[in-house]
């Protein structure tokens, strides 16, 4: 299969969407790596069928001469993504998430090369940042942007509760990609505007 096969297979093949699809074929035809960001919660103590796909995509730039950049979001598994939540996801603690990252990195490396892959723990920042990188993050956004995502419409709409620590989370997981110097970043259909809002917080920083 040639280079222009593999590129197309990649942006094509198990794929929803790509931003700005012209921009990323052109520096995928370039010669210069590319760092692809993929960052999953520790909810429970298997990876699903929904990251392996995510995983198998992470894999085929990897293939390309890519680095992979694989994050465990240790940190932010603690307050719970809210994408596509009706209601507040039950909060894990310390205990519960370091168990369910014990396999993690075993049955990622039955897709990923992790010799190849950079390999982090998001609690390596916020535990060391501490209370500052928070208040800087809430400079970065705004609540009308992070209120226009439709599950926090929905649950408006239906008179349901948001906390202020799910308001953070799209910062929070927005800093990964600072933290890692993304240029591209993987994630489900429902993951869309915590990718997105990572774009702002990188121009941000």
């Amino acid at each position: 299969m040639s280079k222009k096969d593999k590129i197309d297979f990649l942006l094509s093949r198990g794929v929803v969407e790509v931003i700005e699809k012209n921009h990323l074929e052109k520096r995928l035809n370039q010669n210069g790596k590319l760092r692809v960001k993929l960052g999953i919660d520790p909810t429970a103590p298997f990876l699903h069928l929904g990251s392996a796909a995510a995983l198998r995509k992470l894999k085929q730039f990897q293939d390309l001469g890519h680095r992979a950049v694989f994050i465990i979001g240790d940190f932010t598994a603690m307050i719970g993504d809210p994408a596509g939540r009706e209601t507040i996801r039950k909060p894990l603690n310390e205990k519960e998430i370091k168990n369910n990252i014990k396999d993690y990195l075993r049955q990622a490396g039955k897709i990923l090369d992790l010799k190849k892959t950079e390999i982090y723990y998001n609690s390596q920042w916020f535990k060391k940042g501490g209370v500052p990188i928070l208040l800087e993050l809430a400079r970065a956004g705004s609540i009308q942007q992070v209120l226009r995502r439709e599950d926090f419409q929905k649950r408006m709409q239906a008179g349901r509760d948001i906390t202020m620590l799910e308001l953070l989370y799209p910062l929070m997981q927005g800093y990964d990609s600072v933290k890692i110097k993304a240029d591209v970043e993987i994630g489900a259909t429902e993951q869309k505007f915590n990718l997105l809002m990572g774009r702002r917080i990188q121009r941000y920083f």
